[in-house]
């Protein structure tokens, strides 16, 4: 993994008020030390730094208050339209984030967010499935390991997230992941309920591969670079995309409404466009970055990995969850429905 190399070039404006304490909410492992630690000496600041392990233990935050208590929070793609339209996170000013510039051209008016009016390109990979190889009959390709009895391979963990794991269940039976039809929901609902009685149950990313790490699960259901990051230390453990596609990703970093340290978020936003800072990012999550900028400070194996950055016909396989308007109470009562079950 390459050495992060500090870059210290900052525009006056940014500086200026670069003082005192910033309040970050974030995944759980999604950020180096090294990169915070920087930042802090930098800006002369403290961060604060908490996780979270579900974007909806993140949400019940902010509506608790936490818009008045963190400067930035970093919610799935699917989320930012959603917190946009509560009044939980603010419209960014462009003119303070000169970096947007270093972009792929892709990333920067993404469907979840035109023009990235409300938010910040952060991290973006798939979720798929990981399994031990020595531990299963014939190498796993298929949601069917969760959802059908017939293609059980072994102890399994499917992921602790609404939109993800309803999603897998809709793309098993052939439909969209953001597919709303209410029967095509039931469904999923029935597959998931007797996966979950036939299964391990459901956990967060981080527990997910720490259990698949200590052999308590032979298959779980997670984020690419959670697997990525175990194979490092386990080279039995394998990471696949579904035949049946799955879900391509982004997380990005907004502002709440009622941030308390304006400044120093854009401030932080800006630096985490950065080339270098992208990439010790990235190489430090295993995740792809949506820097275009950072490509020669990455590892050539992340960059060259097709599970990282995949194939274009891979890519025609996946979906980005998209934002379900006025379907998303019939999700969460689904969600509720299984989990109470």
């Amino acid at each position: 993994m390459k050495k992060l190399v500090i870059g210290i070039a900052v525009t006056l404006l940014l500086a200026a008020s670069a003082k005192g304490e910033l309040r970050i909410f974030n995944w759980s492992e999604y950020i180096p030390e090294e990169v915070l630690v920087e930042f802090e000496r930098r800006y002369d600041v403290r961060i604060i730094y908490d996780t979270f392990e579900a974007p909806e233990a993140m949400i019940a935050k902010l509506q608790a208050g936490g818009v008045r208590e963190y400067d930035l929070v970093v919610p799935p793609d699917y989320y930012v339209a959603e917190m946009a339209r509560a009044g939980l996170i603010q419209p960014l000013d462009h003119d303070r984030i000169p970096n947007l510039k270093n972009l792929y051209p892709e990333f920067r008016d993404p469907d979840y967010d035109p023009g990235n009016r409300y938010s910040v390109p952060y991290q973006w990979g798939t979720t798929g499935l990981a399994y031990r190889a020595s531990e299963v009959k014939q190498p796993v390709d298929s949601w069917g390991v969760f959802f059908d009895p017939a293609q059980y391979q072994g102890p399994f963990l499917l992921l602790d997230e609404m939109r993800e794991t309803i999603g897998a269940a809709l793309k098993y039976l052939g439909y969209s992941l953001n597919d709303t039809d209410p029967a095509h929901l039931e469904e999923a609902k029935r597959l998931l309920i007797d996966a979950k009685r036939r299964g391990l149950g459901f956990a967060g990313s981080v527990e997910g591969r720490s259990r698949l790490l200590a052999g308590d699960a032979v298959v779980v259901h997670n984020y690419s670079g959670d697997i990525f990051q175990i194979q490092e230390e386990d080279d039995d453990i394998v990471y696949v995309i579904p035949q049946e596609g799955g879900t391509i990703w982004m997380d990005a970093v907004a502002m709440p409404t009622s941030a308390p340290h304006p400044d120093l978020a854009y401030a932080f936003l800006n630096f985490i466009l950065e080339p270098e800072i992208a990439a010790a990012i990235s190489n430090y999550t295993f995740y792809a970055s949506p820097v275009k900028a950072a490509e020669p400070f990455l590892d050539p194996e992340l960059l060259g990995n097709p599970a990282v950055y995949p194939a274009p016909g891979i890519r025609a396989k996946l979906e980005f969850i998209r934002d379900v308007g006025d379907a998303l109470p019939l999700f969460d009562r689904i969600w509720t429905e299984v989990k109470a079950r």
